[in-house]
């Protein structure tokens, strides 16, 4: 499989914590891919956070529903419902509907890179809303600084936290090597 070597290069960004060699790396592998298979590797990640994003907004049952279309029909709305459009306030939320909002742009027709563009940053924003709720989902008034006040020094300082953060540093190598597994997955089933 001529593809290991980029999924070996994808597992050592991911130990590297390289975020841009990782989706350039996953849009490399995805291009080689059926469409199809991609697609199953982003919606198992946006999968993964379905149940937070759920706990957090009971109401927001488009999200699964969304899903579940892409799932078994792999179609999706041309764009989000309004009630995705709102301003979601708690950790990760807004990386997750992003990320949906990607998976709803790369089931549109159009040409396959700028799809396939859309499968990567679904998967990054879906990990993004993991680490996101992971770290600030425990630090409420470090959250409520970074969003109301993105450009101070102290925001800038607890983002520069966040992202050094050892739990947070082994949550994205692991979600990131996750995905590595599932590309190479599929690109097992494609050799069936």
């Amino acid at each position: 499989m001529r593809e290991q070597s980029t999924i070996d290069k994808l597992r050592q960004a991911a130990e590297a914590r390289d975020p841009e060699r990782c989706q350039f790396l996953l849009k490399t592998l995805f291009m080689d891919m059926e469409f199809y298979p991609a697609l199953a590797v982003a919606i198992e990640r946006a999968q993964s956070f379905l149940e937070t994003f759920e706990h957090y907004y009971p109401d927001g049952t488009f999200a699964r529903q969304i899903l579940m279309q892409m799932v078994n029909t792999g179609a999706a709305p041309a764009r989000l419902p309004p009630e995705a459009q709102q301003d979601f306030a708690y950790p990760g939320a807004a990386n997750y509907m992003k990320a949906l909002s990607d998976l709803a742009h790369a089931l549109q027709p159009g040409p396959l890179p700028a799809r396939i563009g859309y499968l990567v940053g679904a998967t990054a924003n879906a990990i993004m809303a993991e680490l996101v709720e992971h770290y600030y989902g425990r630090r409420m008034d470090a959250w409520q600084v970074v969003r109301q006040n993105p450009e101070t020094a102290e925001a800038r300082d607890i983002a520069y936290a966040f992202w050094s953060d050892e739990e947070v540093a082994l949550l994205d190598t692991d979600h990131w090597l996750g995905v590595a597994d599932a590309v190479e997955a599929q690109l097992r089933r494609q050799l069936r």
